[in-house]
């Protein structure tokens, strides 16, 4: 018998002093207390002191994890500014300590060339257009006088025609006609008393009959002519001068119309001339444009270093969705497009790191918070500070379309940046220092546990088993807790998960321990926060409000607290198979990022 217990007694021995190992680890990083080990009869009914952790006044540090890489805070990134696509032909090797004039790549000018060429023709052509428009312009303007000269010219004279006529013609033909009027009247007179006399010559045989009758027809004649001439002259004064009249004015206007046509004509020519002169000159502009962008593009094509530095080809450097699309490191024959990145010369001498934080965490971070970044390539952790959040979330892509993330800039000290020899694009890993909470009522983080909308812990009984007792939460970290109300400064709670049959009463709630938390009983008989608790818990001075106006650590409908920088515990479930709450990760605790609060 003595011989059987004996292992058993060295198995105890085993457990107890690897029990004492862990408690001063556990000690040294959550800073639990110890209680008094009972006999080896009782170890099955009394709770191992490595287990439990301490209600008590304590400050700590908020912090959360996001994960990225290191950038030079200046680089210089060098773009194909090539319109077209085109291959690279010839490129300097990565990571090549480059000086200033130095070729770093050229690119594929063979289609440039052949469009230059036709260019060129075409500018020639252009300005061979030009010099013959501006040719006709100058020919229109010489024939435009030579038109304007000779319709002046008509106008002249049509004028002096008129007064011509109407001073000189017009007075000449009322004298002519006048006096022919009066030369016959004068001879008609004269023949009158002629034919008087030789009457009385003819009644006295004085004179002939044959003599009678020519001075009576020289009497008639005159008679008539003095008549002619009287309607020569009312045919003129009612007539003829209104007709002149009018056709000496009519040339007059004619001849002024005529010079107004062809001022307008003139008008009309030369601009069409002067507009096609400056289509000319706007085509031959485009075209020598053209010519010189082309030009341009060539020269594009040999890309010449415009500073020292280390050469880090763009597919390096650009982001991980970029990589993915491209077919690897860029070579020889690589194509490329226009304002793809190229090549990167990056100054080491000042690092930021590029991290992507949640979104349900980017309204927290804030410039000037301290930051620990880790180097995961050389194991080194350097300070920081943050100095800029995006403005827009980005999305996971397509292998997570419904995350939304924000890149938040980190200036890294430049001494301990430069004595790590930092390189960009190593992967590294931001703690980032959301906050300062102090002299609060805390427990380890690792003891909290939810049941639907109700948080709690696991407070040792004289039994040695554990009562559920309801908290409500504050502010968490990755390592505390803040409790706001159901515990007292001292209060031993479980950092564990509970084992099988160690709760009392795993699925009741004592009424008055919900009440000191702070919850109510509804008309269903289930638990939920008392609404004037809530608002209480609103009003609390200093206290950080989460998404929808919730204060930190109110529960959303009954489920995580959204003070926490990273969701809560998994909701614990009663009634499973043992009644205890199930495996769960401790609070704060998600995908690698701590929680925080505050």
């Amino acid at each position: 018998m003595k011989q059987a217990g004996m292992p058993g007694k060295r198995k105890r021995r085993g457990i107890s002093l690897w029990s004492v190992v862990l408690a001063v680890v556990v000690l040294a990083t959550t800073g639990v207390g110890f209680i008094a080990f009972a006999g080896s009869g009782e170890s099955s009914n009394r709770v191992v002191s490595l287990d439990l952790g301490e209600a008590a006044i304590r400050s700590f540090t908020i912090t959360t994890l996001a994960n990225g890489e290191l950038e030079a805070k200046n680089q210089l990134e060098i773009r194909n500014r090539v319109e077209s696509r085109t291959a690279i032909v010839e490129i300097i090797p990565e990571g090549t300590t480059v000086r200033r004039g130095e070729v770093l790549i050229r690119l594929a000018d063979e289609s440039l060339r052949n469009r230059i060429a036709e260019e060129e023709l075409s500018v020639i052509e252009a300005r061979t257009n030009l010099e013959n428009a501006e040719a006709a312009e100058k020919i229109q303007i010489s024939e435009n006088d030579s038109k304007l000269r000779a319709a002046e010219s008509k106008k002249a004279i049509a004028q002096l025609t008129f007064q011509q006529w109407q001073s000189g013609d017009v007075v000449r033909q009322r004298q002519q006609l006048q006096l022919a009027v009066e030369r016959a009247e004068k001879n008609l007179e004269r023949l009158s008393n002629k034919y008087t006399n030789s009457k009385d010559l003819f009644a006295n045989d004085f004179l002939s009959k044959d003599e009678l009758d020519r001075d009576e027809i020289a009497f008639i004649e005159a008679r008539s002519t003095l008549k002619t001439a009287r309607l020569d002259q009312e045919v003129y004064e009612q007539f003829q001068f209104h007709k002149d009249a009018e056709q000496r004015r009519r040339d007059v206007e004619e001849a002024d119309a005529e010079l107004d046509r062809v001022i307008q004509e003139n008008e009309i020519n030369l601009r069409s001339r002067q507009t096609q002169t400056a289509n000319r000159q706007r085509q031959l502009a485009l075209r020598e444009d053209r010519l010189a962008e082309l030009q341009r593009q060539l020269e594009f094509c040999t890309i010449i270093a415009p500073r020292d530095g280390l050469v880090v080809y763009g597919s390096s450097v650009q982001s991980d969705s970029r990589r993915w699309m491209n077919d690897g490191a860029m070579t020889v024959g690589t194509e490329v497009g226009f304002n793809d990145l190229l090549i990167a010369l990056p100054d080491t001498s000042e690092m930021t790191a590029s991290v992507k934080v949640h979104e349900s965490l980017a309204g927290r971070v804030r410039p000037g918070q301290r930051v620990s970044v880790k180097v995961d390539a050389i194991d080194t952790t350097i300070p920081g500070v943050v100095s800029s959040i995006g403005v827009l979330a980005e999305t996971g892509g397509w292998r997570d379309p419904n995350r939304r993330e924000y890149t938040v800039k980190i200036d890294l000290d430049p001494e301990s940046a430069r004595d790590a020899d930092l390189r960009p694009t190593l992967r590294c890993e931001a703690r980032i220092e959301l906050g300062r909470i102090d002299n609060v009522l805390a427990v380890p983080v690792q003891a909290v546990f939810n049941d639907g909308p109700v948080r709690f812990v696991l407070r040792p009984l004289a039994n040695g088993r554990f009562q559920r007792v309801p908290v409500m939460l504050g502010r968490t970290s990755d390592t505390y807790a803040e409790i706001l109300r159901g515990l007292a400064e001292g209060d031993r709670v479980l950092i564990r998960n509970p084992q099988a049959g160690e709760v009392e009463n795993p699925t009741a709630w004592d009424p008055e321990l919900l009440s000191v938390a702070g919850y109510v009983l509804d008309e269903a008989g289930k638990p939920q926060i008392d609404p004037e608790v809530m608002r209480t818990m609103m009003r609390r001075p200093g206290q950080t409000n989460g998404p929808g106006g919730r204060p930190s650590g109110i529960p959303a409908g009954g489920q995580n607290p959204e003070g926490s920088a990273t969701p809560s515990p998994r909701q614990a479930a009663p009634g499973g198979a043992d009644g205890q709450p199930r495996q769960r990760r401790p609070a704060g605790t998600q995908g690698g990022q701590s929680s925080s609060g505050g």
